[in-house]
């Protein structure tokens, strides 16, 4: 098994909707776990949603892509924007320790993204943020 698809998406939230549309129906075609679309889904939802309120803080319609490569054991997406820098491995992880009404508002999202993805990777280039995302599938 071995398939690759690209997303051309708007900096609208309304977009999430395709995005997880695509991912379930590639799971479902190549027989992945609820569970592990269940993490695809959440991730890819965090890393689409970030891009959308955050890359284009002038506004306006702009467009980004989202590349998704599967084959036997790994399920890649990499998102590609346009918009401000911004480095989700510089992020700091919260204090999940602190009590709720000191913690700082943002970061979980990052956090789970980097729990149930094998790795997370970004690369600026060009003007381009690049995130992308692997996770290892388990063998039938």
């Amino acid at each position: 098994m071995s398939e690759q698809t690209t997303l051309i998406l708007k900096n609208d939230l309304s977009e999430l909707e395709r995005v997880m549309l695509l991912v379930s129906d590639l799971c479902g075609r190549h027989t992945i776990s609820p569970e592990i679309e269940y993490d695809l889904n959440l991730a890819l939802d965090e890393i689409v949603s970030n891009v959308v309120k955050h890359a284009y803080p002038e506004g306006g319609e702009h467009l980004f892509s989202l590349h998704i490569s599967l084959s036997d054991d790994e399920f890649v997406a990499r998102v590609e924007d346009d918009g401000v820098e911004f480095n989700p491995m510089e992020h700091p992880a919260p204090d999940l320790d602190a009590p709720l009404e000191e913690r700082k508002e943002g970061g979980l999202g990052i956090f789970l993204v980097r729990q149930i993805m094998t790795s997370v990777d970004y690369q600026r280039m060009m003007g381009t943020n690049i995130v992308t995302l692997r996770k290892k599938l388990p063998s039938c």
